[in-house]
């Protein structure tokens, strides 16, 4: 139907109609900067392209279960994992932090990615301050996703959510702290759904379009705050309405909207 519909509509000269329906497909916004340029785009593809949730739920499991369950052997695996991560990935890392616009919240997540890796060689009681400064470093980034309104702070703030949690998990582990991870994990979900809720597109047009004789067409086109657009797949009659999240799920494909909406049933199933 949208091949017909796109060659009747041309042969019939209608410019405005072949423009819109051309819109259908999504786009990059013509100019990137440094500023607006997602880490897909970059260096630091592979640094967010893992799964940090899933690593911080292998530690959180162990620290639910009061410390029991699967045994030191595999918590200990469990933290390796989060350690190699940042190990490889600290750089990129730091430099999606530098682009955080509160210095605060900026200030203590670049401090403790760095010195996480030195957790090993803290004494006793450093390493439970420490583990204790971590978490009320990433108590505050998910108090500031959830108070910045500008979607470009939020976004900057979403792609480091899963790195700085995981930190946090691994380093309570490794200090003993089992109470409280329920309550650290609360946290992260409130940032993470303030992530979502925040980078939804609100620029979203239901479109229509009909070729004389047939059903009409509709779908939803979205764009996202980086200028990014996406379409939902088209619907033809008026037994069904075109989906507006796959628009919204397609303009906001290079930003750490995804990330946030599949770390969101993870943690949730986690009952906390």
């Amino acid at each position: 139907m949208r091949a017909r519909l796109l060659n009747s509509l041309a042969a019939a000269g209608l410019a405005v109609s072949i423009a819109v329906a051309g819109t259908s497909v999504p786009a990059q916004a013509a100019a990137t900067t440094s500023e607006t340029r997602p880490p897909t785009e970059t260096a630091a593809a592979q640094a967010f392209a893992i799964d940090w949730v899933s690593l911080g739920i292998n530690v959180a499991g162990y620290l639910l279960g009061g410390g029991g369950g699967g045994g030191g052997g595999d918590l200990d695996a469990a933290i390796r994992e989060i350690k190699a991560a940042i190990a490889q990935n600290r750089t990129e890392i730091i430099a999606q932090i530098d682009a955080i616009a509160a210095a605060e919240v900026e200030g203590c997540l670049e401090a403790h990615t760095i010195e996480f890796l030195n957790i090993d060689f803290m004494d006793e009681y450093t390493l439970r301050a420490w583990a204790q400064n971590a978490t009320s470093c990433a108590t505050q980034a998910s108090a500031f996703a959830n108070a910045v309104q500008s979607p470009q702070a939020v976004d900057k703030i979403g792609f480091v959510i899963g790195p700085i949690f995981a930190i946090v998990l691994a380093a309570r582990a490794q200090a003993g702290f089992v109470n409280g991870t329920d309550l650290v994990l609360r946290s992260e979900i409130r940032a993470y759904e303030a992530v979502v809720a925040k980078l939804t597109p609100t620029d979203c047009v239901k479109m229509r379009a009909r070729d004389p004789g047939y059903p009409v067409d509709k779908w939803w086109e979205c764009t996202a705050y980086n200028g990014d657009k996406g379409s939902s797949d088209w619907v033809t009659g008026n037994l069904r309405e075109p989906d507006r999240t796959e628009a919204e799920d397609r303009a906001t494909r290079n930003t750490s909207r995804p990330t946030a909406k599949s770390a969101l049933p993870q943690l949730r199933a986690l009952g906390v």
